[in-house]
């Protein structure tokens, strides 16, 4: 009998719904144990680590039947964290989650990954409003930087805006951590890249968009990565994301591909 499908992985089948995301590539990209199989997922990466070390950084995340918003994530790079990881479990693990996953984030010498999201907000007669397009980015750490992100932190940013599509954006900030301009200038082309991918799946967005509008919301955040391995549309949010996991899929089902 299969296992109830949780929030979370409805919540990253609506990109697929939406054409933002190829179901093969979410399997590929997300590997789900069941929770009680949490120890098979610790010597999957094991062995990973072992096999091929330095090569990226494992995202787990502890996945419940019904939330889906700020799960507790571990980020695994290196056997220590693994160690730190297993020791951190607790006897309600079971108790409290259905599933744990883990996806790779992939680290090379001179290959960057990039990690942001970009915000839509199409609330009408708001003075305050002056761009409905806002852009923030992160290179080579979890995207969670950016909500953590200060004036004290120590990762490399940027942020930008702009009115619409088809306009261009206003780069209101970039944090890099040395003084060359050539660095400044490789962040801002690593923008470049990422605007342009999303600007290639403009008509995919309005349609999720449009869609929101139908279900009385207006605001959408597509988080993404750009990496060796191309770009990719990796979570979204929304005021009420319970609502639109609801609309989507308004029957309960059944998921079959769960070590």
């Amino acid at each position: 009998m299969g296992q109830v499908v949780p929030n979370k992985w409805k919540k990253h089948l609506v990109l697929v719904t939406f054409g933002l995301k190829r179901q093969e590539d979410l399997e590929k990209e997300i590997h789900r144990y069941q929770a009680l199989h949490v120890n098979t997922l610790i010597q999957d990466i094991e062995k990973e680590l072992k096999t091929n070390p330095n090569s990226g950084m494992y995202i787990v995340s502890s996945i419940p039947s019904h939330d889906y918003y700020k799960l507790p994530n571990a980020c695994i790079s290196s056997m220590e964290d693994l160690e730190q990881f297993k020791a951190n479990l607790d006897d309600h693990f079971l108790d409290k989650f259905s599933e744990v996953w883990y996806c790779k984030k992939p680290f090379q010498n001179g290959q960057d990954v990039i990690t942001g999201r970009i915000s839509f907000d199409n609330r009408k007669g708001l003075p305050s409003i002056n761009y409905s397009h806002t852009v923030e980015q992160v290179w080579n750490c979890s995207h969670r930087e950016i909500e953590n992100f200060n004036k004290d932190t120590n990762v490399i940013y940027l942020r930008a805006f702009r009115e619409g599509w088809g306009r261009r954006y206003h780069i209101d900030d970039v944090r890099v951590q040395s003084i060359e301009d050539k660095d400044k200038d490789k962040v801002i082309e690593g923008f470049r890249q990422t605007a342009k991918n999303i600007e290639t799946n403009k008509e995919k967005i309005e349609e999720f968009e449009a869609y929101l509008k139908e279900i009385g919301i207006q605001e959408l955040c597509l988080e993404y990565m750009l990496s060796q391995k191309g770009f990719s549309f990796i979570d979204w949010d929304t005021s009420n994301d319970k609502k639109v996991i609801d609309s989507v899929f308004p029957t309960k089902e059944k998921s079959n591909f769960v070590r």
